[in-house]
């Protein structure tokens, strides 16, 4: 059967992301073909240059979310296998025993090792081999294209408002609830403490976010605030989450995060009681802006 296919990294699945999918799929069903989605792992960018707190969906995530979209497919192909190919044989290898109709990408997209093969360039192939090729432009979010970098420069800044309306979803924080100093509790704000390595992190400060427990239904109306920690030489970002009216022991138990509305920088306080006072307008401010 043929195939409509589209390919990317697809980091975020964003506004842009979804166009693609979206375009794919509605071709694939007016001309009764598969609808198939090529990414890589793992990511480019971290094969050639590894580093903490980049991505903004961890693989998992980004798996249930891409096999969630209404595709007939989502194929993952292994980088370091095919990294090295030439433009010429990324397609006569990879994209033709495919069978497409149609390819659909972005207006930008390069292929091949090293980049070297352009829009331009597959233009050239699809017409030698009668395929149709869809080149989009990204769709705009305040007058310029949506991109995981820009998203992740909006994350980083404490914009995730910004990042919420080009992820079509609030910007969330995956980990498993861990024991931490205990200082929230003893100032009557028990927290429950995440470590989360591999995500990008958003700008040190306080927010007012919803936190699901273990994948259930319900989301927690919660204050969320990103510190930074010294350990054995290096920094640790951690992530202390106080759930309102809530009391049961989840150490252990996996956190979803969702980052709503940013509230304050960090602040260095003075005395508890001025910590204590803070707290408090904290979880007010966050209520009101949950409500």
């Amino acid at each position: 059967m043929t195939s409509i296919l589209t390919i990317g990294n697809f980091d975020g699945l964003h506004l842009g992301h979804r166009q693609l999918i979206s375009t794919t799929i509605d071709l694939a069903k007016s001309w009764g073909a598969r609808s198939v989605a090529i990414t890589f792992t793992p990511h480019p960018h971290q094969f050639f240059n590894p580093s903490p707190h980049f991505f903004i969906h961890p693989e998992n995530i980004k798996e249930q979310i891409l096999e969630s979209l209404g595709l007939d497919e989502v194929i993952y192909l292994p980088f370091e296998k095919i990294r090295l190919l030439t433009p010429e044989a990324f397609f006569q290898n990879i994209l033709i025993p495919l069978d497409p109709a149609a390819i659909v990408l972005g207006n930008n997209f390069t292929f091949g090792a090293n980049k070297s093969g352009n829009i331009s360039l597959l233009r050239q192939m699809c017409a030698a081999n009668d395929i149709a090729l869809h080149s989009l432009i990204m769709e705009p979010w305040h007058n310029e294209p949506v991109s995981s970098s820009r998203i992740r420069t909006a994350i980083q800044t404490g914009r995730v408002e910004d990042a919420a309306q080009m992820l079509t979803a609030p910007y969330t924080l995956y980990g498993n609830v861990e024991h931490g100093a205990s200082r929230g509790h003893t100032l009557g704000f028990a927290t429950a403490n995440i470590h989360v390595p591999n995500q990008v992190m958003p700008k040190i400060g306080v927010y007012a976010t919803r936190v699901q427990i273990n994948s259930a239904p319900e989301l927690h109306p919660a204050v969320t605030a990103v510190t930074q920690t010294p350990t054995f030489g290096t920094i640790k970002t951690i992530v202390e989450t106080h759930i309102f009216d809530f009391t049961d022991d989840i150490y252990g138990q996996s956190l979803s995060i969702r980052f709503e509305h940013f509230i304050r920088d960090e602040i260095l306080f003075r005395s508890r009681d001025e910590l204590v006072q803070q707290l408090r307008s904290d979880c007010e401010k966050a209520r009101s802006l949950l409500h």
